[in-house]
Parts: C-alpha cells; sequence; structure tokens
C-alpha cells in the first residue's frame, strides 16, 4: 500500500509540473512574438541598409574601372593617327571614347554619366593644371591630340546615386534631393 501511495503521489507531482510548465511555455511563447514584433522593424531597416550600401559600392566600383578604361583608351587612340576604337565603332574621336565608356556601364542607368577627357602635356602634369578647362577635349572632335613622351590623358566622371532610403540620404547625401555624388578620375600615360 505504501508503494502505491508513493507512485500515486509522484504521478500527482508529474502531472502538476507538467501543466506549470505548460503555462510557463504559454507566456514564453507570448514574450517571444512581443520581442520579435519590436525587433523586426529594426532588423529589416538594417537589411534594407546594407543592400542600398551593396548598390552604391557596385556603382562606385563600376565608375572607377570604367574611367580607368577610358583613359587607357584615349592614350592609345592619342598614340596612333591610325588608331582605331577597340569596339571596332571606327576611328577614334573623343565622343567615340565618351561613348565606348559609357556604353560599358550596366550598373548605371544610362546617360546618367558624362565622362569629360582632358589632354595634359608634361609642363601641365608638372603644375597640376591637368583638368583645367583649356586641356579638356570637345566631345564633337573629329580627331585626338597627339602625343609626347610624359603626356598623358585623364578621364573625369561623376554620377549623383540616389540613396533610396530617407535614414540614409539624411545622413550621406551630399546633396539636398538625398543623392550622393560618386566621383573617379584616372590618367593614362601616351605610349609614345
Amino acid at each position: 500500500m505504501l508503494m502505491r501511495s508513493a507512485n500515486h503521489q509522484s504521478q500527482r507531482t508529474r502531472e502538476r509540473f507538467g501543466t506549470v510548465r505548460r503555462r510557463r511555455a504559454g507566456k514564453n511563447s507570448g514574450q517571444a512574438m512581443i520581442e520579435f514584433a519590436l525587433l523586426a522593424p529594426m532588423g529589416f531597416l538594417l537589411l534594407l541598409s546594407i543592400v542600398v550600401t551593396g548598390i552604391i559600392v557596385t556603382n562606385y566600383i563600376q565608375l572607377t574601372n570604367e574611367a580607368r578604361d577610358g583613359a587607357r583608351v584615349a592614350a592609345i587612340c592619342g598614340s596612333s593617327t591610325s588608331a582605331l576604337m577597340p569596339n571596332g565603332a571606327g576611328p577614334c574621336t573623343p565622343g567615340l571614347v565618351a561613348s565606348y565608356i559609357t556604353g560599358n556601364m550596366v550598373a548605371l542607368p544610362a546617360g546618367s554619366v558624362t565622362p569629360q577627357i582632358y589632354f595634359c602635356t608634361s609642363v601641365d602634369v608638372q603644375q597640376g593644371t591637368c583638368a583645367s578647362s583649356s586641356n579638356l577635349l570637345s566631345a564633337s572632335g573629329t580627331t585626338f591630340k597627339q602625343c609626347q613622351t610624359g603626356a598623358i590623358f585623364q578621364i573625369n566622371m561623376s554620377y549623383d546615386q540616389p540613396l533610396y532610403f530617407p535614414l540614409l540620404s539624411n545622413l550621406f547625401q551630399t546633396k539636398p534631393n538625398g543623392t550622393r555624388t560618386l566621383s573617379a578620375s584616372a590618367q593614362a600615360t601616351c605610349e609614345q
């Protein structure tokens, strides 16, 4: 009889603790839902910020790569009067080099970047006046200036990157319309 009452008591204890555990589990799940409701918006904002930052970095990398590529093409075009564009568009002109640069940009919207091509002699480079308006090649020009030893071609480009997200634009904008200006510049020495 003693065994029976001990078993009966332990069964009651197990049942009682089991219901207590179930009640506590119900309270904990409600607490977890409230915590999730409070933290989910912050997690979502963090995720969006990471995506927008990735877009900005991708666009900046493409802008700098195309500036370098354009400077190299301009230096090759200036080294010979019979030089042809690498994409087979015809003889080298400043307008075709600018089109070559913008045509290779796949991440940026068409027409959003206008490359400026500068031709600088070795004297301009020594004086630090390469990117002056007197050295800017006109996009409507039909020929490139011929290179001399030490001369360089410089490409300058900028793009107004929308920040897409008000929190980011309030922190990182460089213009009041919620954009940040990404700039790239590259130089290539003439090959003669």
